[in-house]
């Protein structure tokens, strides 16, 4: 009786996580939460706008709403209570921007002010504080980068120059220092790219290549920062831009969302002859192969922010002439070990191919 009692509180622990790994998988689902508080003229309607996950708190910035002058609102979203609040207004707010998260603190990069021109705007948003400070300035001016954080750095990656022309440009910023250096320049210049971090390396998937907004590549590249060199991994399923792509801590990547001209009919809705995506493709690391998963979006759309809290990927707002949606998606095997839960914009995952491997 003694032993069975014993067995009954050991798999009672495991299954609580106690050990770290969870026994059980409640995976591959979406959950609708608040929508965006009304934006104007437009309830909630935003697109191309930054999003971080900080302090457990989700901040969104910037952002498209047709509306003059666009992107200066900033948001906080508190999970717990599923409540979306506004804070004070950027004033060099902007939309078509990146961000990333280092140490505490946001950064937006590039973006554009009137649609056309891209501009170098760098700022630093402090959540502690609600205020913006501007940086030293890009010195390519982009628009639609790929940026994401190795080391404590930020590595801008491509994008659009002004009147969406692809750029190759690779630049890096240093918080510590405030300063730009320059690197090799990507292989496939393109814009509206899908961009992780993983391992302390960088992704790019997909991407437009030319200004025309109707041409699209399937390429994943991976860059790496210690040896500023390229290699090309395995192709996305399909060809299309203005998704977004996040890592979460089980050595898995999400590509949600999206757009491609007149795309497949299996991957979303047409609008105006845009096929806007609710397809959900998994890229996995250590085999270099991206999925087509059935755990398809709720609701359609491109240009979105995603942004992971707790292992779970926060798809918010986006571009299918509805009101901002935030849908929240959680990924096959959750929960993840909490040695794993962090964001990859703010302290990249680098433990999970060591402990894979002990294992």
């Amino acid at each position: 009786m003694k032993h069975q009692m014993q067995r009954y509180l050991l798999t009672g622990l495991i299954a609580c996580g106690i050990f770290g790994f969870s026994t059980m998988a409640f995976g591959g689902k979406w959950e609708e939460k608040a929508t965006l508080p009304k934006l104007g003229a437009i309830a909630g309607g935003v697109w191309w706008l930054g999003a971080e996950a900080v302090n457990e708190k989700i901040y969104i910035f910037g952002g498209q709403d047709d509306l003059q002058p666009a992107g200066k609102l900033v948001h906080v979203y508190d999970p717990d209570r599923d409540v979306w609040t506004q804070l004070k207004k950027w004033q060099r707010g902007r939309f078509r921007v990146g961000s990333a998260t280092v140490r505490g603190k946001i950064y937006a990069v590039g973006g554009t002010e009137d649609n056309f021109q891209a501009v170098p705007f760098l700022d630093e948003y402090d959540p502690k504080t609600d205020t913006w400070t501007p940086k030293a300035d890009m010195p390519t001016p982009r628009m639609m980068t790929a940026t994401a954080v190795v080391g404590g750095k930020i590595y801008v990656i491509g994008g659009a120059e002004s009147f969406y022309f692809p750029s190759a440009a690779v630049e890096v910023y240093h918080p510590a220092t405030d300063t730009w250096e320059k690197k090799a320049d990507m292989p496939n210049p393109r814009w509206g790219a899908g961009v992780f971090a993983a391992e302390g390396k960088i992704y790019i998937c997909g991407g437009a290549v030319d200004q025309s907004h109707q041409k699209a590549t399937d390429l994943t590249e991976m860059y790496d920062p210690k040896t500023d060199t390229w290699e090309k991994k395995a192709d996305m399923p399909v060809s299309y831009y203005d998704m977004a792509v996040s890592f979460v801590n089980s050595g898995k990547a999400y590509a949600i969302g999206g757009r491609a001209f007149k795309g497949n009919d299996r991957d979303g809705r047409l609008i105006d002859g845009w096929r806007y995506h609710w397809t959900v493709f998994e890229y996995n690391l250590e085999k270099n192969k991206w999925a087509r998963l059935k755990d398809q979006m709720p609701t359609p759309r491109a240009s979105l922010a995603t942004t992971v809290l707790d292992g779970k990927i926060y798809a918010i707002a986006g571009h299918n002439g509805i009101p901002g949606i935030t849908e929240v998606y959680t990924a096959d095997g959750w929960p993840f070990p909490k040695v794993f839960a962090v964001s990859p914009q703010d302290k990249l995952t680098t433990t999970w191919g060591k402990i894979r491997h002990n294992h």
